[in-house]
Protein backbone atom coordinates (compact mmCIF):
# COMPACT_ATOMS: atom_id res chain seq x y z
CA UNK A 1 0.00 0.00 0.00
CA UNK A 2 1.09 3.47 -0.98
CA UNK A 3 1.57 6.74 1.16
CA UNK A 4 -1.49 8.20 1.51
CA UNK A 5 -2.16 10.46 -1.46
CA UNK A 6 -5.22 12.19 0.11
CA UNK A 7 -2.84 14.51 1.36
CA UNK A 8 -2.39 16.43 -1.98
CA UNK A 9 -6.07 16.38 -2.59
CA UNK A 10 -6.77 18.71 -5.18
CA UNK A 11 -8.44 22.19 -4.85
CA UNK A 12 -11.77 22.60 -6.07
CA UNK A 13 -12.80 25.04 -8.92
CA UNK A 14 -10.89 25.22 -12.13
CA UNK A 15 -7.13 26.13 -12.23
CA UNK A 16 -5.47 27.97 -14.66
CA UNK A 17 -3.17 24.36 -15.40
CA UNK A 18 -6.35 22.53 -16.30
CA UNK A 19 -7.60 25.67 -18.95
CA UNK A 20 -3.86 25.40 -20.81
CA UNK A 21 -3.74 21.70 -21.10
CA UNK A 22 -7.10 21.42 -22.12
CA UNK A 23 -6.50 23.93 -24.36
CA UNK A 24 -3.50 22.72 -25.68
CA UNK A 25 -4.76 19.41 -26.13
CA UNK A 26 -7.91 20.52 -28.49
CA UNK A 27 -5.46 22.57 -30.40
CA UNK A 28 -3.22 19.07 -31.28
CA UNK A 29 -6.70 17.65 -32.14
CA UNK A 30 -7.75 20.53 -34.83
CA UNK A 31 -4.66 20.09 -36.41
CA UNK A 32 -5.75 16.25 -37.09
CA UNK A 33 -6.34 15.15 -40.26
CA UNK A 34 -4.71 17.22 -42.41
CA UNK A 35 -1.15 18.02 -43.37
CA UNK A 36 1.10 20.14 -46.04
CA UNK A 37 -0.48 18.58 -48.79
CA UNK A 38 -2.98 21.17 -48.46
CA UNK A 39 -0.89 24.07 -49.42
CA UNK A 40 2.33 22.44 -50.55
CA UNK A 41 0.65 20.53 -53.27
CA UNK A 42 -2.74 22.11 -53.52
CA UNK A 43 -2.97 24.26 -57.04
CA UNK A 44 -6.00 26.24 -55.64
CA UNK A 45 -4.35 27.23 -52.70
CA UNK A 46 -5.05 29.71 -51.05
CA UNK A 47 -8.32 30.69 -53.11
CA UNK A 48 -10.23 27.21 -52.34
CA UNK A 49 -11.15 27.26 -48.91
CA UNK A 50 -11.62 23.91 -47.80
CA UNK A 51 -7.61 23.74 -48.72
CA UNK A 52 -7.19 27.21 -47.05
CA UNK A 53 -8.71 26.25 -43.89
CA UNK A 54 -6.92 22.77 -43.91
CA UNK A 55 -4.39 24.46 -44.24
CA UNK A 56 -4.11 26.65 -41.17
CA UNK A 57 -5.30 23.81 -39.25
CA UNK A 58 -1.91 22.28 -40.37
CA UNK A 59 0.12 24.12 -38.01
CA UNK A 60 -1.90 23.83 -34.76
CA UNK A 61 -0.23 21.15 -33.35
CA UNK A 62 3.10 23.63 -34.07
CA UNK A 63 1.44 26.45 -32.26
CA UNK A 64 0.21 24.18 -29.55
CA UNK A 65 4.14 22.94 -29.20
CA UNK A 66 5.48 26.10 -29.08
CA UNK A 67 3.31 27.66 -26.35
CA UNK A 68 4.32 24.48 -24.13
CA UNK A 69 8.12 24.76 -24.84
CA UNK A 70 7.87 28.48 -23.54
CA UNK A 71 5.56 27.29 -20.41
CA UNK A 72 7.80 24.47 -19.25
CA UNK A 73 11.15 26.35 -19.60
CA UNK A 74 9.25 29.15 -17.66
CA UNK A 75 8.63 26.48 -14.93
CA UNK A 76 10.54 25.78 -12.03
CA UNK A 77 10.56 22.18 -12.56
CA UNK A 78 10.75 21.58 -16.20
CA UNK A 79 13.70 19.07 -15.58
CA UNK A 80 11.70 17.08 -13.76
CA UNK A 81 9.49 16.24 -17.03
CA UNK A 82 12.72 15.18 -19.38
CA UNK A 83 14.16 12.49 -16.11
CA UNK A 84 11.55 9.83 -18.16
CA UNK A 85 9.53 9.10 -20.76
CA UNK A 86 8.88 12.21 -21.68
CA UNK A 87 12.40 12.87 -21.63
CA UNK A 88 12.96 9.31 -24.07
CA UNK A 89 9.90 10.94 -26.62
CA UNK A 90 11.86 14.03 -26.65
CA UNK A 91 14.95 11.99 -28.18
CA UNK A 92 12.86 10.26 -30.20
CA UNK A 93 11.58 12.82 -32.22
CA UNK A 94 14.57 14.80 -32.29
CA UNK A 95 16.41 11.99 -33.83
CA UNK A 96 14.05 11.67 -36.16
CA UNK A 97 13.49 15.17 -37.53
CA UNK A 98 17.65 15.30 -37.43
CA UNK A 99 17.45 11.64 -39.62
CA UNK A 100 14.68 13.94 -41.97
CA UNK A 101 17.13 16.89 -42.56
CA UNK A 102 20.06 14.41 -43.43
CA UNK A 103 18.61 11.83 -45.92
CA UNK A 104 16.03 11.57 -48.69
CA UNK A 105 15.92 8.98 -51.48
CA UNK A 106 18.03 8.76 -54.08
CA UNK A 107 17.76 10.33 -57.61
CA UNK A 108 15.10 12.94 -57.03
CA UNK A 109 14.93 16.32 -58.18
CA UNK A 110 15.92 19.24 -56.07
CA UNK A 111 12.78 20.20 -55.64
CA UNK A 112 11.43 17.19 -55.11
CA UNK A 113 13.97 16.14 -52.13
CA UNK A 114 12.62 19.22 -50.62
CA UNK A 115 9.40 18.60 -50.15
CA UNK A 116 10.26 15.15 -48.78
CA UNK A 117 12.44 16.89 -46.42
CA UNK A 118 9.63 19.70 -45.34
CA UNK A 119 6.79 16.45 -44.97
CA UNK A 120 9.50 14.56 -42.79
CA UNK A 121 10.34 17.49 -40.43
CA UNK A 122 6.85 18.59 -40.18
CA UNK A 123 5.45 15.15 -39.33
CA UNK A 124 8.61 15.30 -36.65
CA UNK A 125 8.09 18.37 -35.10
CA UNK A 126 4.21 17.64 -34.81
CA UNK A 127 4.86 14.49 -32.89
CA UNK A 128 7.34 16.53 -30.88
CA UNK A 129 4.46 19.10 -30.07
CA UNK A 130 2.79 16.19 -28.33
CA UNK A 131 5.10 15.46 -26.01
CA UNK A 132 6.26 19.54 -24.95
CA UNK A 133 2.21 19.29 -24.28
CA UNK A 134 2.24 16.54 -21.96
CA UNK A 135 5.78 18.10 -20.76
CA UNK A 136 4.38 21.30 -19.60
CA UNK A 137 1.35 19.65 -17.79
CA UNK A 138 3.77 17.99 -15.70
CA UNK A 139 5.96 20.89 -14.74
CA UNK A 140 3.36 22.12 -12.39
CA UNK A 141 2.89 20.96 -8.72
CA UNK A 142 0.50 18.37 -8.38
CA UNK A 143 -0.44 18.13 -12.30
CA UNK A 144 -3.34 15.12 -11.30
CA UNK A 145 -6.63 17.24 -11.25
CA UNK A 146 -5.33 19.16 -14.90
CA UNK A 147 -4.51 16.06 -16.49
CA UNK A 148 -7.52 13.97 -15.40
CA UNK A 149 -9.81 17.15 -17.04
CA UNK A 150 -7.49 15.76 -20.39
CA UNK A 151 -8.58 12.34 -20.41
CA UNK A 152 -11.95 13.54 -20.20
CA UNK A 153 -11.55 15.44 -22.84
CA UNK A 154 -9.99 12.81 -25.18
CA UNK A 155 -12.44 10.02 -23.93
CA UNK A 156 -15.11 12.54 -25.44
CA UNK A 157 -13.51 13.00 -28.51
CA UNK A 158 -13.46 9.23 -28.67
CA UNK A 159 -17.22 9.08 -28.45
CA UNK A 160 -18.30 12.09 -30.47
CA UNK A 161 -16.36 10.60 -33.46
CA UNK A 162 -17.37 7.52 -33.31
CA UNK A 163 -21.60 9.32 -33.40
CA UNK A 164 -20.16 11.16 -35.92
CA UNK A 165 -18.98 9.04 -37.87
CA UNK A 166 -21.86 6.71 -36.89
CA UNK A 167 -24.28 9.20 -37.84
CA UNK A 168 -22.85 10.61 -40.84
CA UNK A 169 -22.81 6.87 -43.41
CA UNK A 170 -26.47 7.47 -43.92
CA UNK A 171 -25.86 10.65 -45.55
CA UNK A 172 -22.84 9.28 -47.25
CA UNK A 173 -24.17 7.04 -49.66
CA UNK A 174 -23.93 3.34 -50.60
CA UNK A 175 -19.98 3.72 -50.83
CA UNK A 176 -19.87 4.56 -46.75
CA UNK A 177 -20.36 1.14 -46.43
CA UNK A 178 -18.90 -1.98 -48.53
CA UNK A 179 -19.10 -5.55 -47.98
CA UNK A 180 -16.30 -7.40 -46.51
CA UNK A 181 -14.84 -10.72 -48.10
CA UNK A 182 -17.12 -13.22 -48.40
CA UNK A 183 -19.03 -12.13 -45.23
CA UNK A 184 -22.70 -11.02 -46.06
CA UNK A 185 -23.66 -9.11 -43.24
CA UNK A 186 -20.58 -8.17 -41.87
CA UNK A 187 -19.56 -4.62 -43.27
CA UNK A 188 -17.08 -1.99 -42.48
CA UNK A 189 -16.81 1.28 -43.23
CA UNK A 190 -15.23 2.08 -45.93
CA UNK A 191 -13.84 5.18 -48.10
CA UNK A 192 -15.62 7.06 -49.99
CA UNK A 193 -14.93 8.90 -53.67
CA UNK A 194 -15.70 12.35 -52.52
CA UNK A 195 -13.73 13.74 -49.50
CA UNK A 196 -15.32 16.46 -46.83
CA UNK A 197 -14.77 20.32 -46.83
CA UNK A 198 -11.43 18.78 -48.16
CA UNK A 199 -10.55 15.84 -45.30
CA UNK A 200 -10.07 12.15 -45.74
CA UNK A 201 -12.66 9.58 -44.43
CA UNK A 202 -11.54 7.30 -42.33
CA UNK A 203 -10.80 3.74 -42.96
CA UNK A 204 -12.23 0.74 -41.54
CA UNK A 205 -9.72 0.46 -38.96
CA UNK A 206 -9.46 4.21 -37.49
CA UNK A 207 -13.12 3.81 -37.01
CA UNK A 208 -12.93 0.59 -35.29
CA UNK A 209 -10.20 2.62 -32.68
CA UNK A 210 -12.85 5.44 -31.93
CA UNK A 211 -15.62 2.75 -31.10
CA UNK A 212 -13.15 0.36 -29.04
CA UNK A 213 -11.45 3.86 -27.37
CA UNK A 214 -15.32 5.70 -26.40
CA UNK A 215 -16.88 1.58 -25.47
CA UNK A 216 -13.73 1.53 -23.07
CA UNK A 217 -14.54 4.89 -21.52
CA UNK A 218 -18.00 4.06 -21.28
CA UNK A 219 -17.74 0.69 -19.97
CA UNK A 220 -15.75 2.02 -17.08
CA UNK A 221 -18.59 4.58 -16.27
CA UNK A 222 -20.99 1.53 -16.27
CA UNK A 223 -18.64 0.08 -13.62
CA UNK A 224 -18.07 2.47 -11.63
CA UNK A 225 -20.11 3.03 -8.63
CA UNK A 226 -21.66 6.78 -8.63
CA UNK A 227 -24.94 8.58 -10.14
CA UNK A 228 -27.33 5.77 -11.25
CA UNK A 229 -28.37 7.74 -14.37
CA UNK A 230 -24.56 8.88 -15.14
CA UNK A 231 -24.35 4.63 -15.27
CA UNK A 232 -27.27 3.96 -17.54
CA UNK A 233 -26.41 7.19 -19.73
CA UNK A 234 -22.70 5.79 -19.98
CA UNK A 235 -24.31 2.02 -20.83
CA UNK A 236 -26.32 3.89 -23.99
CA UNK A 237 -23.36 5.47 -25.15
CA UNK A 238 -21.23 1.75 -24.29
CA UNK A 239 -24.23 -0.36 -26.49
CA UNK A 240 -23.69 2.39 -29.71
CA UNK A 241 -19.93 2.16 -29.23
CA UNK A 242 -20.06 -1.53 -29.54
CA UNK A 243 -22.85 -1.21 -32.59
CA UNK A 244 -19.73 1.00 -34.27
CA UNK A 245 -17.25 -1.60 -33.29
CA UNK A 246 -18.99 -4.31 -34.84
CA UNK A 247 -19.54 -2.33 -38.03
CA UNK A 248 -16.06 -1.46 -38.52
CA UNK A 249 -14.66 -4.84 -38.65
CA UNK A 250 -11.32 -3.90 -37.53
CA UNK A 251 -9.67 -7.37 -36.74
CA UNK A 252 -6.99 -6.67 -34.47
CA UNK A 253 -8.96 -3.64 -33.19
CA UNK A 254 -11.35 -6.19 -32.11
CA UNK A 255 -8.89 -8.48 -30.66
CA UNK A 256 -7.17 -5.45 -28.58
CA UNK A 257 -10.83 -4.51 -27.15
CA UNK A 258 -11.78 -8.10 -25.65
CA UNK A 259 -7.93 -8.03 -23.83
CA UNK A 260 -8.80 -4.94 -22.76
CA UNK A 261 -12.00 -5.22 -21.02
CA UNK A 262 -10.94 -8.27 -19.42
CA UNK A 263 -7.99 -6.33 -17.64
CA UNK A 264 -10.70 -3.73 -16.93
CA UNK A 265 -13.39 -6.35 -15.51
CA UNK A 266 -10.74 -8.11 -13.17
CA UNK A 267 -9.47 -4.51 -12.03
CA UNK A 268 -12.45 -3.65 -10.29
CA UNK A 269 -11.84 -5.19 -6.95
CA UNK A 270 -14.97 -4.23 -5.21
CA UNK A 271 -17.05 -6.49 -7.37
CA UNK A 272 -14.45 -9.03 -9.39
CA UNK A 273 -15.93 -12.03 -8.06
CA UNK A 274 -19.72 -11.11 -9.62
CA UNK A 275 -17.67 -9.86 -12.80
CA UNK A 276 -15.87 -13.12 -13.19
CA UNK A 277 -19.41 -15.48 -12.27
CA UNK A 278 -20.67 -13.34 -14.84
CA UNK A 279 -18.22 -13.67 -17.63
CA UNK A 280 -18.25 -17.44 -17.17
CA UNK A 281 -21.53 -17.94 -17.56
CA UNK A 282 -21.86 -15.65 -20.99
CA UNK A 283 -18.75 -17.19 -22.46
CA UNK A 284 -20.81 -21.08 -21.50
CA UNK A 285 -24.03 -19.39 -23.00
CA UNK A 286 -22.39 -17.91 -26.09
CA UNK A 287 -20.61 -21.42 -27.22
CA UNK A 288 -24.25 -22.99 -26.54
CA UNK A 289 -25.60 -20.88 -29.02
CA UNK A 290 -22.41 -21.77 -32.01
CA UNK A 291 -21.26 -18.35 -31.35
CA UNK A 292 -17.17 -18.65 -31.39
CA UNK A 293 -17.51 -20.23 -34.66
CA UNK A 294 -19.13 -17.36 -36.14
CA UNK A 295 -16.98 -14.88 -34.88
CA UNK A 296 -13.70 -16.82 -36.14
CA UNK A 297 -15.53 -16.16 -39.32
CA UNK A 298 -16.05 -12.55 -38.43
CA UNK A 299 -12.61 -11.66 -37.70
CA UNK A 300 -10.82 -14.37 -40.50
CA UNK A 301 -13.02 -12.37 -42.81
CA UNK A 302 -12.54 -16.04 -44.90
CA UNK A 303 -12.48 -18.50 -42.25
CA UNK A 304 -8.84 -18.79 -42.67
CA UNK A 305 -6.06 -17.50 -41.21
CA UNK A 306 -3.90 -15.38 -43.08
CA UNK A 307 0.12 -15.71 -42.55
CA UNK A 308 1.01 -12.74 -43.96
CA UNK A 309 -1.38 -10.80 -41.69
CA UNK A 310 -3.08 -9.25 -45.04
CA UNK A 311 0.59 -8.61 -46.85
CA UNK A 312 1.63 -6.91 -43.31
CA UNK A 313 4.84 -9.21 -42.44
CA UNK A 314 6.21 -8.78 -46.28
CA UNK A 315 5.96 -4.79 -45.93
CA UNK A 316 7.69 -5.59 -41.88
CA UNK A 317 10.64 -7.75 -43.72
CA UNK A 318 11.15 -4.91 -46.31
CA UNK A 319 11.16 -2.32 -43.48
CA UNK A 320 13.92 -4.21 -41.77
CA UNK A 321 16.33 -4.52 -44.55
CA UNK A 322 15.56 -0.92 -45.53
CA UNK A 323 16.39 0.17 -41.54
CA UNK A 324 19.84 -1.49 -42.12
CA UNK A 325 21.13 1.45 -44.83
CA UNK A 326 20.97 3.63 -41.91
CA UNK A 327 20.04 1.75 -39.05
CA UNK A 328 21.16 4.23 -36.17
CA UNK A 329 19.18 6.78 -37.08
CA UNK A 330 16.85 5.55 -39.03
CA UNK A 331 15.49 6.83 -42.17
CA UNK A 332 13.20 10.46 -40.99
CA UNK A 333 9.53 10.45 -39.66
CA UNK A 334 6.78 8.71 -42.96
CA UNK A 335 10.27 6.75 -43.76
CA UNK A 336 7.75 4.17 -44.42
CA UNK A 337 6.12 6.50 -47.35
CA UNK A 338 9.20 7.54 -49.16
CA UNK A 339 11.49 4.58 -48.88
CA UNK A 340 8.87 1.25 -49.22
CA UNK A 341 7.26 0.23 -51.62
CA UNK A 342 4.12 -0.07 -49.91
CA UNK A 343 2.47 2.95 -48.29
CA UNK A 344 2.34 2.22 -44.82
CA UNK A 345 4.05 0.22 -42.67
CA UNK A 346 1.39 -1.00 -39.76
CA UNK A 347 3.93 -1.72 -36.94
CA UNK A 348 4.18 1.02 -34.34
CA UNK A 349 7.71 -0.71 -33.10
CA UNK A 350 9.25 -1.39 -36.18
CA UNK A 351 8.01 2.16 -37.35
CA UNK A 352 10.02 3.67 -34.51
CA UNK A 353 12.73 1.91 -35.61
CA UNK A 354 12.59 2.86 -39.08
CA UNK A 355 12.09 6.63 -38.47
CA UNK A 356 14.63 6.96 -35.56
CA UNK A 357 17.04 3.84 -35.99
CA UNK A 358 18.21 2.17 -32.66
CA UNK A 359 19.13 5.38 -30.94
CA UNK A 360 15.75 6.99 -31.30
CA UNK A 361 13.42 4.14 -31.95
CA UNK A 362 14.71 2.22 -28.48
CA UNK A 363 14.15 5.45 -26.28
CA UNK A 364 10.51 5.66 -27.65
CA UNK A 365 9.55 1.86 -26.64
CA UNK A 366 11.40 2.44 -23.50
CA UNK A 367 9.36 4.99 -22.76
CA UNK A 368 6.11 2.59 -23.81
CA UNK A 369 7.26 -0.30 -21.74
CA UNK A 370 8.46 2.46 -18.77
CA UNK A 371 5.01 3.81 -18.83
CA UNK A 372 3.66 -0.40 -18.09
CA UNK A 373 6.01 -0.21 -15.17
CA UNK A 374 3.96 2.45 -13.86
CA UNK A 375 0.69 1.11 -14.75
CA UNK A 376 1.45 -2.27 -13.08
CA UNK A 377 2.50 -0.78 -9.45
CA UNK A 378 -0.06 1.55 -9.03
CA UNK A 379 -2.68 0.29 -10.51
CA UNK A 380 -2.67 -3.64 -9.72
CA UNK A 381 0.39 -4.02 -7.08
CA UNK A 382 0.57 -1.31 -4.89
CA UNK A 383 -2.54 0.66 -5.28
CA UNK A 384 -3.03 4.01 -3.64
CA UNK A 385 -5.62 4.29 -1.18
CA UNK A 386 -7.53 6.80 -3.03
CA UNK A 387 -9.34 4.30 -5.86
CA UNK A 388 -10.50 8.01 -7.78
CA UNK A 389 -6.44 8.05 -8.72
CA UNK A 390 -6.71 5.11 -10.38
CA UNK A 391 -9.46 5.15 -13.40
CA UNK A 392 -9.88 1.47 -14.62
CA UNK A 393 -10.10 2.73 -18.60
CA UNK A 394 -6.27 3.72 -18.01
CA UNK A 395 -4.42 0.45 -18.33
CA UNK A 396 -7.16 -0.96 -20.98
CA UNK A 397 -7.12 1.34 -22.85
CA UNK A 398 -3.24 1.60 -23.00
CA UNK A 399 -3.03 -2.08 -23.52
CA UNK A 400 -5.77 -1.49 -26.46
CA UNK A 401 -2.98 0.73 -28.01
CA UNK A 402 -0.26 -2.14 -27.21
CA UNK A 403 -2.03 -4.22 -28.90
CA UNK A 404 -2.89 -2.64 -31.85
CA UNK A 405 0.45 -1.02 -32.33
CA UNK A 406 1.29 -4.55 -33.61
CA UNK A 407 -0.55 -4.13 -36.56
CA UNK A 408 -0.94 -0.23 -36.73
CA UNK A 409 1.81 2.67 -36.42
CA UNK A 410 -0.47 4.17 -33.33
CA UNK A 411 2.39 5.64 -30.97
CA UNK A 412 5.00 6.02 -33.66
CA UNK A 413 3.71 9.27 -35.26
CA UNK A 414 1.55 11.75 -35.38
CA UNK A 415 -1.90 10.31 -35.62
CA UNK A 416 -5.57 9.67 -33.67
CA UNK A 417 -4.32 6.70 -31.41
CA UNK A 418 -1.26 8.46 -30.06
CA UNK A 419 -3.58 11.74 -29.28
CA UNK A 420 -6.42 9.20 -28.12
CA UNK A 421 -3.60 7.61 -25.67
CA UNK A 422 -0.88 9.93 -25.20
CA UNK A 423 -2.40 11.93 -22.04
CA UNK A 424 -1.86 8.65 -20.12
CA UNK A 425 1.73 9.11 -20.25
CA UNK A 426 1.52 12.16 -18.30
CA UNK A 427 -0.97 11.26 -15.93
CA UNK A 428 0.84 8.18 -14.93
CA UNK A 429 3.49 10.26 -14.28
CA UNK A 430 1.84 12.51 -12.70
CA UNK A 431 0.63 9.90 -10.21
CA UNK A 432 4.47 8.50 -9.65
CA UNK A 433 4.88 12.01 -8.46
CA UNK A 434 1.83 12.44 -5.95
CA UNK A 435 2.64 8.95 -4.78
CA UNK A 436 5.70 9.79 -4.26
CA UNK A 437 5.80 13.03 -2.21
CA UNK A 438 2.79 11.28 -0.21
CA UNK A 439 5.39 8.84 0.99
CA UNK A 440 7.73 11.16 1.45
CA UNK A 441 5.46 13.25 3.48
CA UNK A 442 4.39 10.44 5.14
CA UNK A 443 7.58 9.65 6.34
CA UNK A 444 9.14 13.06 7.52
CA UNK A 445 6.18 12.98 9.68
CA UNK A 446 6.75 9.94 11.36
CA UNK A 447 10.73 10.85 11.85
CA UNK A 448 9.37 14.43 12.66
CA UNK A 449 7.13 12.45 15.83
CA UNK A 450 9.96 9.98 16.64
CA UNK A 451 12.40 13.45 17.10
CA UNK A 452 9.41 15.01 19.19
CA UNK A 453 8.93 11.65 21.56
CA UNK A 454 12.59 11.55 22.13
CA UNK A 455 12.61 15.54 22.81
CA UNK A 456 9.95 15.33 25.99
CA UNK A 457 11.44 11.98 26.89
CA UNK A 458 14.83 13.69 27.23
CA UNK A 459 13.40 16.98 28.86
CA UNK A 460 11.75 14.59 31.36
CA UNK A 461 14.64 12.44 32.42
CA UNK A 462 16.68 15.82 32.69
CA UNK A 463 13.82 17.60 35.62
CA UNK A 464 14.64 17.02 38.63
CA UNK A 465 12.10 14.92 40.85
CA UNK A 466 9.90 16.53 43.07
CA UNK A 467 10.74 16.23 46.58
CA UNK A 468 8.17 14.67 49.43
CA UNK A 469 6.21 16.99 51.86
Amino acid sequence: MTGKAEVFAPARGVRVNTLLGVGLWALLWLGYNTGPGHYMWAPDFPQDTPHLINGVRAFLPMLAGWIALVLALLRPNRLLGLAGPLGLMVLYALVGLTTGLLYSPPGLSTEDQGYIIFDQSYWAINHLSITLVLLAMVTVDDPLPDLRNVLRLTWGISTLMTLGLLGAIPFLGASAIKPTEDMMGVRAYGHTPDVVMGMLLTRNTGFARYAAISALATLAGVLRKGSLWVRAISGIFFAVSMYALFLANGRTEFLAFLASVAVLVLGERWNRTVNILACVGGAALLALCGFYGKFFLYLTHTGRVDSTLTGRTVTWAEAWQELMHSPWIGLGFQGDRWYLSSAHLHNAFLHALLQSGFVGGLAMLAAIAYIWVYIIRYFFIRRPQDASLIPPEIPAIWLFATISSITESTFAYFSAMWLLSAPIVAYVLALDQRVRRATREAAWARVARALEVRRRRMIEAASPSTPNS
